[in-house]
């Protein structure tokens, strides 16, 4: 699949691929997994924004399940 892009994104492109080098599919998969964890990030502080209470719920109950489980 072939997107048309303005000449001066395309630079940007290849040059940020190179930079990071990596081949220009590659860098622009990890470009699109990144843009998708930086959504899911969002999405998740929202909820824990919006759900205050169930959130320190989900917390104490992960700090209660793992509270001596780490070996020192």
């Amino acid at each position: 699949m072939e997107l048309p892009l303005p000449e001066d994104l395309e630079a940007q492109v290849l040059a940020r691929a190179e930079d990071a080098g990596l081949p220009v599919g590659e860098w622009i998969v990890a470009a699109l997994q990144r843009e998708a964890f930086r959504q899911l990030c969002e999405k998740t502080d929202d909820w824990w924004r919006h759900h205050p209470d169930e959130a320190r719920a989900a917390t104490e109950d992960y700090e209660y399940r793992h509270r001596g489980s780490s070996a020192a």
